[in-house]
């Protein structure tokens, strides 16, 4: 996503003026790294001198730069030492300035609802001073928040009042890059109409527009808009082609004349990509050949992955799956160095997607081709070994997914303390699932250690709409829609297993690593047509392959601690189940309660100062979002968030006393969302304790009630967590009031299930 003014409108005494001269030459030709020792050595020269305004100026453009390298709490930093130089001048224009690129890193590290407010202002500011420029800018970062938002008529028409406001400015750069905003966010819409106008907009106006790196990358956003109208538009139009190679081709001369190397390997990048559709292997390998050493040289892991990527796409498809393999292994190590990133630059051309949205794909990509090998190799010990090398290809994605996720490094918590999933329990089955476009592989932990692999005819976009279906339908209490699918899953994931299973009689639990849609549903619901598989066996879910230091609980001695509500507070329904809920714990383990109005986040953290708990059961309204900075837990005057929650549970694990259970009652993930589930697959791991007790969705009734006092009891007298869970289910699905997997079926063991 393009943002920034770009050239300041402020003046330049002698001291500061070369260096800005310099750090503005480097910005020009999209060399922002290089731009930062001169904006800093300004800045200084600046405040030697006194000079407040070339201290603005330099701190201005320092935020730009900043700001396009992604390395927004530096940006945001450089401005707020703007906004304190600003606030000694009466200066609105400045004060606009100041608080549209504040809004604009806001949006992209912290709030972006304090980022609409400040854009809001910016925007009235700007155009109470009759600054078209300024108000063109702030509009482009206003209707970049509305495409964050998914908001995108609002931002399509605010996008082109943009446009026409840097029109009437002057500033073609600027239209330029306001209209490549506009052209990614009307291909997101799916609004082709909208996206080809305005890519061949910027392709007309190209050569009578300054030389620039926004000009070259506006060009590329064009050109990459005609791709993608034609490719996910079904259209074959041979006109759009040749629109892409006419924008790419404006690109690359510009990025030569400028000396914009980083403009210019995506255009060669982006032109491989083009005669790799048209079936012309050579050449589309030599220009990603090319592409790529000029990533390299520049030292930008952010683009050099891409063409990686690219050249092991290329290279499958020319069936040399040695050197795709290698390729793709290239494109992966680079991409583990930058993966905190990814959500950022993605191309510099687009939107915030997920890590998953971006990138996720050449994992999958990799995993196939190693899959496809063990097809074909000779020895048990080579299929052993590229099955493993599929799996921890999958895995990688995993964790990226949850550090994505979480926005930190979570998934590797104490790493002295981690173990592999497959190696602790001579009695589980570890299912590990990889859909892809063509089938799906399911990969199975045996209690061996060996790896066994079945196949199923399922492919991803299959799995994916059942999935969504039967998550949907078994919420609907009163009908048995979800049976189709439920059957069907079964028939896809298990079925093929049953031989494995039924062989080796000693396996009575089931470890389920989902991925995508997977995650959003109960495998215990998953039906033969005669019984359920909880029926069978005990289920539970991880959401990778490593455990921390995994132990069963210790029977009878275990403290636990209760926290929660029962009464109705912020507008929330009462939990009218959980003070027997508590009583029927109280009795088991005793132990503190923090409930109803005790449950603040100041006795909470109060509580956990001062004792150490292996069981934490919270029984309270929750939510998991797509956002994690949406997903909450509800105290009696507030909310709890994951980072709250973490370092709540922090402490007993850093006195090597972990909570080895967190239970979360009454919360739930919305049906179909799965990155809103791998908050849920991953708050074990977030919180810092070994695994969770949760559900997918609500139930407020005597079921539940009965169930998590089911679960507590049998686990009190030593049994497993998974196996506790088991027999609880069974006992309330033979309950003909709760035979129903609505009432059952949304209790998950996450993590360690011993």
């Amino acid at each position: 996503m393009l943002m920034g003014l770009g050239a300041h409108g402020f003046g330049d005494p002698a001291k500061t003026k070369d260096l800005l001269a310099t750090a503005d030459a480097a910005v020009a030709r999209g060399n922002y790294e290089d731009s930062l020792p001169s904006w800093r050595a300004a800045q200084d020269e600046a405040a030697a001198d006194k000079d407040a305004t070339g201290q603005l100026k330099a701190a201005l453009g320092l935020a730009d730069a900043l700001q396009e390298l992604g390395q927004y709490r530096l940006a945001e930093t450089a401005l707020e030492t703007a906004d304190g130089l600003a606030k000694k001048e009466s200066d609105k224009r400045l004060q606009a300035r100041i608080e549209s690129s504040l809004g604009a890193v806001y949006m992209l590290c912290t709030n972006p609802d304090d980022a609409e407010g400040l854009l809001t202002k910016s925007l009235a500011l700007a155009r109470g001073v009759g600054d078209a420029r300024l108000e063109a800018t702030t509009l482009n970062n206003l209707a970049n928040l509305r495409a964050y938002q998914k908001n995108n008529d609002q931002a399509l028409q605010e996008y082109e009042e943009g446009v026409a406001k840097a029109q009437d400015s002057g500033d073609k750069v600027l239209a330029a890059k306001i209209a490549a905003n506009l052209v990614s966010c009307a291909v997101q819409a799916q609004s082709w109409d909208d996206a080809n106008k305005w890519a061949a907009q910027i392709i007309e106006d190209g050569p009578h527009t300054p030389d620039t790196h926004d000009k070259a990358m506006a060009l590329l956003s064009a050109g990459k808009a005609c791709v993608d109208i034609f490719t996910q538009n079904d259209s074959s139009d041979d006109d759009l082609r040749l629109k892409a190679f006419s924008a790419y081709q404006q690109a690359e001369k510009t990025a030569q004349k400028i000396q914009d190397n980083r403009a210019l390997s995506y255009a060669l990048g982006y032109q491989g990509e083009l005669y790799q559709m048209e079936g012309k292997s050579d050449d589309a390998l030599v220009l990603t050949r090319h592409a790529a050493i000029l990533a390299q040289e520049l030292k930008s892991a952010d683009i050099l992955f891409r063409w990686q990527w690219q050249i092991a796409r290329i290279m499958a498809l020319q069936k040399k799956r040695e050197p795709a393999i290698t390729a793709y292994q290239s494109a992966v190590e680079t991409l583990q160095g930058i993966k905190h990133d990814m959500s950022l630059h993605y191309g510099n051309l687009n939107y915030h997607s997920s890590f998953r949205e971006a990138a996720g794909a050449i994992y999958f990509e990799l995993a196939d081709l190693l899959l496809q090998r063990a097809d074909d190799a000779k020895t048990d010990a080579e299929i052993q070994t590229d099955l493993l090398a599929a799996r921890d290809t999958a895995e990688d994605l995993k964790a990226a997914e949850l550090e994505d996720y979480f926005q930190d490094d979570c998934a590797n918590l104490l790493k002295a303390k981690i173990t592999k999933v497959e190696t602790i329990s001579q009695t589980a089955a570890v299912f590990y699932i990889i859909p892809l476009p063509d089938r799906t592989e399911i990969l199975i932990n045996m209690p061996s250690g060996r790896i066994e692999r079945v196949k199923s005819p399922a492919i991803a976009a299959q799995l994916e709409d059942t999935a969504t279906a039967f998550r949907v339908n078994l919420e609907k209490r009163t009908t048995d829609e979800y049976l189709e699918q439920s059957a069907q899953l079964y028939d896809w994931l298990i079925r093929p297993a049953l031989p494995l299973l039924e062989k080796n009689t000693k396996i009575d639990t089931l470890v389920f690593v989902p991925d995508g849609a997977l995650r959003t549903i109960p495998m215990a619901a998953l039906s033969d047509g005669d019984h359920f598989l909880i029926e069978k066996y005990a289920i539970a879910t991880t959401p990778g392959l490593t455990l921390m230091e995994p132990k069963p609980l210790t029977a009878g001695k275990n403290n636990l601690v209760i926290d929660g509500l029962s009464e109705s507070v912020q507008g929330f329904a009462p939990l009218n189940y959980v003070p027997d809920e508590v009583k029927k714990l109280n009795s088991l383990y005793g132990g503190p309660e923090l409930m109803n109005a005790k449950f603040t986040q100041p006795n909470v953290d109060k509580e956990f100062a001062s004792d150490s708990y292996s069981i934490v059961h919270i029984a309270s309204h929750g939510h998991f979002d797509s956002d994690a900075r949406k997903t909450f837990i509800l105290t009696y005057d507030g909310k709890l968030n994951l980072d709250q929650l973490e370092r709540m549970i922090r402490p007993s694990q850093m006195k090597d006393q972990p909570v080895e259970l967190l239970t979360l009652s009454a919360c739930q993930t919305a049906a179909g969302d799965d990155r809103a589930a791998l908050g849920l697959a991953g708050i074990a791991v977030k919180a810092g304790a070994r695994s969770a007790f949760a559900t997918l969705w609500f139930v407020n009734d005597e079921a539940s009630s009965m169930l998590v006092a089911d679960f507590y009891t049998n686990l009190h007298s030593g049994t497993s967590k998974a196996k506790a869970l088991q027999q609880a289910q069974i006992k309330l699905l033979s309950d003909p009031r709760y035979g129903h997997p609505c009432y059952w079926a949304p209790y998950l063991i996450i993590g360690n299930w011993l």
